[in-house]
């Protein structure tokens, strides 16, 4: 479980975070969504400690965020896999060495082992034939998959996902939302999902939050934030077609 209680972040005069609260079980989906520059990617940050809170706590397993440091910082990160906005790859690796690269960090995989569980991640996001390819070679959409199959290499617990449909055409972003519900079905597997993208997180959240001017102007399921009077609810999903999202399910 993660819980986050009171967190505050500022940049200077800009008040990013004002006293967040958040709960998110084990095996549940949160999406937080909110307008571009609204925060949601420098709470992920603050999740995995690559940013540091000016108040508040963020607890992973009952552990205190702000009170672990050296091993004790990095056992409770290999808990976590991250899906980056960009997808992130090396573009000196090729894709089977991006994928594996999770796994050498661990140190307890043999090479024969790595590439078989390589292998079986490029199978299951559909890119079983790109092994010997170099991220330059691939198209956006197919550099997301190969992100999310480096993800689901090491096994983790959390998996957070920046902005994954971003720059994407709405079929591709589908495709990557499909792939990203087949993930969730591990009861093993609990997510946080930060995007602007209302069909893609009305697909995949369990429960939504709705970040606006440095809080949680909503929290709720889908349906509610469907039926939700709130100007700041209004105000964001205003435009959504839900008979055009459903098109490219």
């Amino acid at each position: 479980m993660i819980n986050i209680n009171n967190l505050h972040k500022s940049f200077g005069d800009l008040v990013v975070l004002d006293g967040i609260n958040m709960d998110v079980h084990d095996g549940q989906t949160m999406v937080v969504m909110g307008k571009s520059g609204t925060g949601k990617s420098v709470l992920l940050k603050l999740i995995t400690r690559l940013l540091y809170p000016d108040s508040g706590r963020i607890f992973i397993d009952d552990d205190d965020l702000g009170t672990l440091s050296g091993k004790s910082l990095d056992k409770c990160r290999l808990k976590f896999g991250m899906l980056f906005q960009s997808a992130a790859l090396f573009d000196s690796l090729n894709i089977y060495d991006n994928v594996g690269i999770g796994l050498r960090a661990y140190n307890r995989y043999s090479e024969s082992e790595i590439k078989s569980i390589t292998a079986d991640s490029l199978e299951k996001v559909g890119l079983s034939d790109v092994g010997d390819k170099y991220p330059a070679e691939l198209s956006g959409g197919m550099r997301k998959r190969v992100g999310l199959a480096r993800v689901m290499a090491i096994k983790p617990k959390y998996i957070l996902y920046d902005e994954p449909t971003t720059g994407l055409d709405p079929v591709t972003s589908a495709q990557i939302a499909k792939l990203i519900k087949e993930v969730q079905s591990d009861p093993n597997i609990t997510s946080i999902i930060v995007t602007h993208d209302i069909p893609t997180g009305f697909f995949l959240a369990d429960q939504i939050v709705l970040l606006d001017n440095g809080n949680f102007s909503f929290t709720g399921s889908v349906e509610e934030m469907k039926n939700s009077q709130l100007e700041s609810v209004q105000d964001f999903i205003s435009g959504y077609n839900e008979d055009l999202d459903l098109k490219h399910r």
